[in-house]
């Protein structure tokens, strides 16, 4: 894998990685399981709410002509 291929599908594909063992992880296991699938079907939420709120949270910084 490239290093723009990498940047560009690798958190997506974490992401997803993690949503398919909290769903599997939830269906086939009890207990302490229902714990960690709870928390990998958490991760892409939580991942998705930083990013949607980041720019709420930090202001903006002045852009330079020069670039």
């Amino acid at each position: 894998m490239t290093a723009p291929l990498r940047r560009v599908w690798g958190m997506p594909l974490l992401l997803g990685a993690a949503t398919v063992f909290g769903l599997v992880a939830g269906l086939l296991a009890d207990g302490v399981w229902d714990v960690i699938a709870a928390a990998a079907l958490a991760l892409p939420v939580l991942v998705g709410a930083w990013y949607a709120l980041r720019p709420a949270l930090r202001p903006a910084r002045p852009v330079d002509p020069a670039r």
